[in-house]
């Protein structure tokens, strides 16, 4: 395990460790706790387009058309990414002032690939709606049928199929990189866009989807990673997500030693707010549970409980309810100050309440976690 004072510093050992190997391709998988900066992390990554000279900086109309020149570095999915797609709610349109991306799509044919990705995953018989010139997306459902006329509106989707949405954008450039890069000859390729392209940095392409989904964008990738054949391409791919990341970390044992150097990290914050990043060796599952248990455990030592120990208790209990077949969470918990943490945690998971307040429990609180968490360790017997 390693200690470092920035994110800053873990993106420049992730990036030491996915450079060290030239004769394969390299895979870094990060799981983050949450306030970890993962999304700054890969900003970090993304940061290396910005690596121009002058003269090419003054050519540049749109920062965000840099992704598509010929000496791009890093093809980046994040929440950034995600906040250029907007919507419009007077028509129910979803905009995307994303001319690179609108051109590309245009350029290698990708609609019907989007739409198909899109349906796959999400089960949907509402098909997106490509408008180029309005740089928009909508989904029309057929509303009425008089005399052969059909009459559609417009509809908007849930938060779950926009982010599916923006995911099957990016998934099928990603497959056209992937195919263009896996061709030796520069002359040969369907596009030459990313010849100088090293890094593919997915950052939580999950938020707002449920498991099955989930487990479904994580075999795709997968499948796609694998196929990659170009060894100077590195991946990293970040999650707060313990299935994402459990998918992908028992798909990627799976790829020899041969054909991948492959690096599992825990990227944690510990009680002197300094960023752990913890190497996990291939033949050593994933046990979220363990890890938030571990954690608990350590800030109750050294008295350093905040809010946000009470999500990730909430968390534990979630997940042993689920497995336990509870219907509810504080189902698992059957002693006499249940209904007061109940609503603690209830109240500490309005994250955009709490931000606004002291980021500290007050005594009473951190002894109700501690009493609390006792009794489930004495109830619950994790190993």
């Amino acid at each position: 395990m390693a200690e470092f004072d920035s994110i800053e510093n873990v993106a420049q050992e992730i990036k030491n460790k996915l450079n060290s190997n030239t004769n394969k391709k390299s895979i870094a998988l990060l799981y983050a706790f949450n306030a970890t900066w993962k999304t700054r992390l890969s900003n970090e990554f993304n940061s290396l387009n910005d690596e121009l000279d002058n003269d090419e900086i003054e050519e540049m109309i749109d920062s965000w058309d840099t992704l598509m020149e010929p000496k791009i570095k890093v093809l980046c999915y994040n929440a950034f990414l995600e906040d250029l797609f907007r919507w419009e709610n007077v028509n129910f349109v979803l905009e995307f002032k994303f001319h690179w991306v609108i051109d590309f799509i245009q350029e290698q044919d990708l609609e019907n690939n989007i739409k198909n990705i899109y349906i796959n995953i999400t089960n949907s018989k509402i098909e997106p709606n490509f408008n180029y010139e309005d740089e928009s997306i909508n989904f029309p459902i057929i509303t009425t049928w008089d005399d052969g006329v059909i009459h559609e509106e417009n509809i908007k989707v849930s938060k779950s199929e926009e982010s599916i949405l923006i995911w099957s954008i990016f998934y099928s450039i990603l497959e056209v990189v992937i195919e263009a890069l896996n061709t030796d000859k520069l002359e040969d390729r369907i596009t030459n866009k990313f010849d100088n392209l090293e890094y593919i940095v997915i950052d939580d392409p999950v938020s707002s989807i449920d498991d099955a989904r989930i487990i479904t964008i994580a075999d795709k990738l997968f499948q796609t990673i694998k196929w990659s054949n170009n060894k100077q391409l590195n991946f990293l791919l970040t999650t707060h997500h313990a299935l994402f990341y459990n998918v992908l970390f028992n798909s990627f044992r799976w790829i020899g030693k041969a054909e991948a150097k492959k690096y599992n990290y825990i990227l944690s914050k510990n009680s002197n707010n300094k960023l752990e990043l913890k190497w996990q060796d291939d033949d050593t599952p994933f046990a979220y549970h363990l890890l938030i248990i571990n954690r608990i455990k350590e800030v109750i030592d050294n008295w350093d409980i905040e809010k946000y120990h009470f999500n990730l208790f909430r968390t534990l209990l979630e997940k042993t309810a689920n497995f336990l077949g509870y219907s509810k969470s504080i189902d698992c918990l059957s002693w006499d100050k249940k209904e007061e943490f109940h609503r603690v945690i209830n109240l500490y998971s309005h994250w955009k309440l709490s931000e606004m307040e002291n980021n500290e429990p007050s005594n009473e609180e951190k002894e109700l976690l501690i009493e609390t968490f006792n009794w489930f360790l004495e109830n619950f017997k994790y190993n």
